[in-house]
């Protein structure tokens, strides 16, 4: 009777114990936001571009953002990147860390992109 009781509670504290062990998560890997913009009258539209783990991407356009002139062009920039840490905070309410930044100024009309790697944990 003894063994039988002894082998019912350790069979049942492995059980429970299984509940406890950690899944698999498949979004876990890195993932992407590219915040991007041209000042300038010849501009587009400024946009947040999230490349997810699974390879899928989410395009945001911002067309709110007005970007004409030169001095829009500042202000066009200090909203992006509060859309930028909007996007971030979001993010990171989901389990995301920030890894890394990285900003470039490209080509003739200077295409402006910072670029941040995610981690989720």
């Amino acid at each position: 009777m003894k063994k039988k009781l002894v082998l019912l509670g350790l069979a049942l504290t492995s059980l429970g114990s299984w509940a406890f062990y950690p899944s698999p998560d498949a979004s876990k890997g890195y993932l992407m936001l590219i915040g991007s913009g041209r000042p300038g009258p010849l501009s587009g539209t400024l946009e947040l571009t999230t490349l997810w783990p699974d390879g899928r991407k989410e395009v945001q356009a911002l067309p709110a953002i007005k970007i004409g002139n030169e001095r829009n062009s500042t202000s066009a920039a200090v909203e992006l990147h509060q859309a930028e840490l909007v996007k971030l905070n979001s993010l990171y309410n989901q389990q995301w860390r920030l890894v890394s930044v990285a900003q470039s100024t490209v080509g003739v009309g200077a295409t402006t992109e910072t670029i941040y790697l995610l981690e989720k944990r």
